[in-house]
């Protein structure tokens, strides 16, 4: 299950995401349950918290009774990685809104890539593709990659 955080890929934040509406429908192409945390792009293969109130993360876990063990966020803020924290699901960041990389990885991002397309070039290899490779979250093993 992938929890997204529909602000990365949504029409009205920023047109033209590079890969974003791609990486969606890979994520789903492979079976796994997309959900976005808020409204995403038209068409886009995913189911949609619709208000997801001061949570957003176990508020998509609920909507799939998805365990947060089967969990992967991606998160475009510090504070969407903090959520995800917070509700036990390891997250992937991408560096597409004010945060910048460090800050990321400082929030607790396991990887941090430039933008959606650099995530998908790089899917099988990302915590996506295994979501507990790096162990327990925050248990700080394996390092953080770069896209």
């Amino acid at each position: 299950m992938t929890v997204v955080s529909a602000a990365l890929f949504g029409t009205d934040w920023r047109p033209g995401l590079p890969g974003a509406v791609e990486l969606l429908r890979e994520c789903a192409a492979r079976g796994w349950t997309v959900v976005l945390t808020g409204p995403g792009p038209d068409g886009a293969p995913a189911l949609t918290v619709t208000a997801p109130g001061h949570d957003p993360v176990r508020a998509a876990l609920d909507l799939v009774d998805g365990p947060a063990s089967h969990a992967v966020a991606v998160a475009g803020s510090v504070r969407e990685v903090v959520a995800a924290l917070r509700a036990g699901v390891p997250c992937v960041a991408l560096e597409a809104g004010a945060d910048t990389g460090p800050e990321l990885r400082a929030a607790g991002a396991v990887e941090v890539h430039r933008d959606a397309a650099a995530l998908l070039r790089v899917l099988d290899d990302s915590l996506l593709a295994r979501p507990r490779a790096f162990g327990p979250v925050g248990a700080g093993t394996g390092g953080p990659r770069s896209g």
